[in-house]
């Protein structure tokens, strides 16, 4: 009996040399290969589930890597030191732009489109002896963010001025000065030219003074990771005749450094002006000041900035001392 089955046997694996044959299934030499059912799922295996093939591979965490959304604007994360250096919003620029780092030296674009920020001016002018009365001017800004990369502030102007010491010929006073409205427009997206230039204008509406206009061209940038910079050039006249008007030539200048990471920067501000102030005669008093002193910004929460710079005259025409005080809040 046995004898029978191993001959059956020898004759199936005879008859597999040949070709396949019903009721005895695969040539031999097929034997040893893989099955095709198994064939068949590595095959799909490799080829990968579309959806996966569509995801994206992992990214080397030096580079950019992922998107948020922050107040409505795009922010793109890179490996920085500092986060208020991320490019944020359709301009690409770092976030420490949209708080204004000097008072007296603006950089770029405060304000992303649709993006709305209140700001509350005090500047404390002392002059040297014998000078100008002590003033306190107060300004109440708006700023709008308009898109195409134009930005539009509106200010309101109030002065108080106080008289000097011995000076019984006139009293404190306190009065409203008048509007003043800018508009800002970058040339190009931030990082695009150097400096990142931007086109300023501004006219201003003053009660006791011949219309003015101002135009500047702001300049700004980051020197390194913690370190940034700003330049404005200024040009202000007032639209009168050429006997009766007064223009003022003007350099600002700022650098800071990060301490705090979106909460604490120091650095120092210069301010120089040429003065040119005419009284309807062929004579004009000219004065040349240069002030300078530290300038410090507190940002308490993300909404709010706080900024303080005590410049100090440094020439004998130039005031005692200018003190910028500026508190903002974006909505």
């Amino acid at each position: 009996m046995a004898s029978f089955w191993v001959g059956l046997m020898l004759s199936a694996f005879a008859a597999g040399e040949g070709e396949e044959r019903p009721g005895f299934g695969r040539p031999l030499k097929n034997l040893l290969e893989e099955p095709a059912w198994l064939r068949e799922e590595e095959a799909e295996g490799q080829a990968g589930n579309p959806a996966d093939r569509q995801r994206a591979p992992e990214q080397d965490p030096t580079q950019p890597r992922r998107k948020m959304v922050e107040r409505e604007q795009e922010v793109v994360i890179k490996a920085q030191v500092y986060s208020e250096e991320d490019r944020v919003g359709p301009y690409k620029q770092p976030e420490w732009t949209q708080h204004r780092r000097w008072p007296t030296t603006r950089v770029y674009l405060q304000q992303p489109p649709g993006g709305v920020e209140f700001e509350q001016w005090l500047e404390i002018r002392v002059p040297k002896q014998g000078g100008k009365r002590n003033e306190v001017r107060l300004r109440h800004e708006l700023e709008f963010g308009l898109g195409s990369r134009l930005q539009l502030d509106l200010y309101a102007h109030t002065r108080w001025t106080r008289h000097r010491s011995g000076d019984d010929s006139a009293d404190n006073s306190l009065e409203w000065r008048g509007w003043s409205a800018e508009l800002r427009w970058a040339l190009a997206d931030w990082d695009e030219i150097f400096g990142n230039p931007t086109l300023y204008f501004e006219y201003i509406l003053f009660n006791d003074a011949e219309e003015t206009i101002e135009p500047k061209l702001l300049l700004g940038g980051e020197i390194a990771p913690g370190w940034h910079w700003g330049t404005n050039l200024v040009y202000e006249r007032e639209l009168a005749g050429f006997r009766d008007r007064t223009e003022e030539y003007k350099i600002t200048a700022g650098v800071s450094r990060t301490l705090i990471d979106k909460y604490l920067s120091i650095g120092a501000a210069v301010e120089t002006a040429y003065v040119v102030e005419r009284d309807g005669s062929t004579r004009a008093d000219r004065a040349r000041e240069v002030h300078i002193g530290p300038s410090l910004q507190f940002r308490p929460i993300p909404k709010a900035h706080l900024d303080l710079e005590p410049l100090w005259g440094v020439t004998g025409e130039s005031k005692r001392l200018k003190m910028f005080i500026v508190f903002g809040w974006d909505f």
